[in-house]
């Protein structure tokens, strides 16, 4: 039965993300190609989007925390993203902004809520939820290359319907095989208060927001940097695919490993271990080597099944279990979507005034320092004290 359960938990949540990467991954070359906006327009919509999901994510999370249906909640939130992509396939410049509060609002809060939800129900059935999550990473890669050869050869609105057509499929398999493991009687009443009033969820979302959040926002230039490393756009192109691909299997097999060899252990240790292999993969990036950037950028699928595995069982650790939700949410949504409201800017007008190398290393300069901090003021495991309802 275990296996069973397992086997339609990692099926969900291959397609849940396969849907999330088309969503995401061409998003902005959709509002280019197809809507028509300029690159100052487009700047303009991902900043509106990331706004609103900074607090459209905390608010989601903290009611399916306190939610007694947690599957039908999440059934809901999933409906609401077909809306949206019906919604994307009928937009103009002239609804290009309301739509990109929307977007913020739900698209962008998708993969945080849906990870919140499928990793307390495999605590709860005592699975390693790196085993169910490393699907979702091999779903991404691989939807991400069947969607940009369905686009090349019939266009978006095709990858559009076919997303329709997963997001479904996720629904039906999560209202049959889904258990709803929330006690009839026991309901959480934490708020979002009691998460901003904890000392280590806010120690750990700003060193998230220095460390991980710059690693995010600086994601945004790779592209670009190896055209102009290259020299060559087609060689480029072919060189980011190809780089891209190789690190999601390398995501997919590290998401198998990482939780079985470390199952126990100093978990504070190993997000320390974690930021390290982010501050390397940018070093690789500024030394404008090829080679060596290609294989900094494998390290991101080390770093990420690293991150993701040992950050639920760090919080796990350090705060109540009524806050584990709310306290990842915040983390995430600083690391996410605050970090691309905040960093793309400064890191745009670094790369202008001094080109590719110094930007990576002001990068890498911030991740150091937050490093250092998290060795310094990052809690160790405390007994864990009920949280007051507010």
């Amino acid at each position: 039965m275990e296996k069973k359960i397992k086997f339609y938990y990692s099926l969900a949540t291959y397609i849940n993300y396969g849907v999330i990467s088309i969503l995401t991954t061409f998003y902005i070359p959709y509002l280019n190609q197809v809507v028509g906006l300029s690159l100052t327009e487009i700047g303009k919509v991902v900043s509106i989007g990331a706004l609103f999901a900074i607090f459209s994510q905390l608010i989601l999370v903290n009611k399916l925390s306190r939610s007694k249906n947690k599957k039908k909640f999440i059934i809901i939130h999933l409906a609401a993203v077909i809306f949206m992509i019906v919604l994307l396939m009928y937009i103009s410049k002239n609804s290009i902004y309301f739509f990109a509060i929307l977007y913020g609002l739900i698209i962008q809060t998708i993969g945080t809520v849906y990870e919140i939800y499928v990793e307390e129900l495999s605590v709860k059935q005592r699975m390693e939820y790196s085993q169910i999550r490393k699907w979702g990473s091999i779903g991404f890669g691989c939807i991400v290359i069947l969607s940009g050869i369905i686009i090349s050869k019939y266009g978006f609105r095709t990858v559009h319907l076919m997303g329709i057509l997963m997001m479904i499929i996720v629904i039906l398999i999560i209202t049959v095989k889904f258990k709803n493991l929330e006690s009839r009687n026991k309901r959480n009443t934490t708020k979002l208060i009691d998460v901003l009033k904890n000392r280590n969820a806010l120690i750990l979302g700003g060193i998230n927001l220095l460390a991980i959040g710059t690693y995010n926002a600086i994601e945004f230039a790779y592209s670009a940097y190896l055209v102009e490393i290259v020299g060559n756009a087609n060689l480029a192109n072919s060189l980011y695919s190809k780089s891209i691909g190789m690190r999601v299997f390398i995501e997919f097999i590290s998401f198998m490993f990482v939780g079985r060899i470390f199952r126990k252990g100093n978990y504070k240790k190993y997000l320390i271990i974690a930021f390290s292999i982010a501050a390397l993969r940018i070093l690789l990036f500024s030394t404008a080597y090829v080679p060596l950037v290609i294989l900094g950028d494998q390290l991101h699928g080390i770093m990420f099944a690293c991150y993701l595995t040992f950050l639920f069982k760090y919080i796990r650790e350090v705060v109540t279990d009524e806050l584990v939700a709310g306290t990842f949410s915040f983390v995430s949504v600083l690391s996410s979507a605050g970090a691309s409201f905040i960093y793309p800017q400064m890191f745009s007008a670094i790369q202008e005034k001094f080109g590719y190398s110094l930007m990576y290393l002001v990068g890498l300069s911030i991740i150091v320092v937050a490093l250092l901090i998290s060795i310094k003021i990052l809690p160790e495991k405390k007994p864990k004290i009920k949280t007051s309802e507010i």
